[in-house]
C-alpha cells in the first residue's frame, strides 16, 4: 500500500506540470495551426485603376516660365515691363515712355498670376492697375499743336484701381491678383500693373472714349504742363 501511494504521488507531480503541454498534443493539427501561425492583416487591395488615376487639373491655366500674366477667358498673356521704376502713387504724371508692344486682353475684367522665384519669401498683399495715357499733341515756344510720335508720347498716370492678392496653395512661387471690386470693368485704353517699383503694360481692346486716356502737353518757360485732351482727340 504504501508503494501504491507513494506511486501515485509522484504521478501526480509529473503530470500537474506538463497538463499544458499534454493538452496541446491532444489537439488536432488544425487548432495548433491556428495559434502558432500569425494572422496576416486584413486589407483591400488598392486596384490598379486607383493607382493610376491622374490628379484633378488646376482650376486655371498655369504659366511654365516665370513672369507677370493676364488672365481672361480662360488663357493667359504675358505683360511687357515698362521701363524704368513705377512713378509713386501721388506723381500725376509719369515721364514719357515709348510702348514696348501691344499686349491686349481679351476682355475687361482681367485677374493677374505672377510667378516669380522669390515669391516664396517675398508675397505682394496689394497691388494696383493705374490708367496709362497718350499724349495726343503738344504745345511750346517752337511748334504750336505739334502732334507727337505714338512711339514715345505715353504716360503712367495716377488713376488707379487697387487689386488684392490671393496665394496658389499647391505652388509657393505663384500668387493670383483679383480686383477689390468684383464687378470692375476697364474700359477699353491702355494700363499698367503696378508691383512694388515695377510698371508691367497691357492694353483692352475697343473703342476708347474715356478721356483720362488723352492728354495735351504744354512746355513753358516755367515748366511743363498737361491738360485734357479736346473732345475730337479722345479717339486713339
Amino acid at each position: 500500500m504504501t508503494a501504491a501511494v507513494l506511486l501515485t504521488v509522484g504521478t501526480v507531480f509529473i503530470v500537474v506540470p506538463q497538463r499544458d503541454r499534454l493538452m496541446t498534443l491532444g489537439r488536432p493539427l488544425g487548432d495548433q495551426r491556428e495559434q502558432t501561425v500569425p494572422e496576416k492583416a486584413v486589407g483591400t487591395p488598392a486596384s490598379p485603376t486607383a493607382l493610376n488615376r491622374s490628379p484633378p487639373p488646376p482650376s486655371f491655366p498655369r504659366p511654365t516660365d516665370y513672369g507677370v500674366y493676364a488672365l481672361g477667358d480662360d488663357a493667359l498673356t504675358e505683360l511687357r515691363l515698362l521701363p524704368g521704376r513705377a512713378p509713386d502713387a501721388r506723381v500725376a504724371i509719369s515721364a514719357a515712355f515709348r510702348l514696348p508692344g501691344k499686349v491686349s486682353l481679351p476682355n475687361g475684367h482681367p485677374e493677374f498670376i505672377v510667378f516669380r522665384r522669390e515669391t516664396t519669401t517675398n508675397i505682394l498683399e496689394h497691388a494696383e492697375v493705374r490708367v496709362i495715357a497718350r499724349i495726343a499733341r503738344e504745345f511750346s515756344a517752337e511748334s504750336a499743336g505739334k502732334r507727337i510720335d505714338d512711339n514715345d508720347s505715353w504716360v503712367i498716370r495716377n488713376f488707379s484701381y487697387p487689386y488684392r492678392s490671393s496665394p496658389v496653395p499647391d505652388n509657393p512661387e505663384m500668387y493670383r491678383l483679383h480686383s477689390e471690386d468684383p464687378t470692375l470693368q476697364l474700359s477699353p485704353g491702355q494700363y499698367a500693373l503696378i508691383l512694388k517699383d515695377q510698371s508691367y503694360y497691357f492694353s483692352v481692346g475697343g473703342a476708347i472714349v474715356d478721356p483720362r486716356q488723352c492728354i495735351e502737353r504744354v512746355i513753358a518757360t516755367s515748366g511743363t504742363f498737361y491738360s485734357a485732351c479736346k473732345k475730337r482727340n479722345h479717339a486713339l
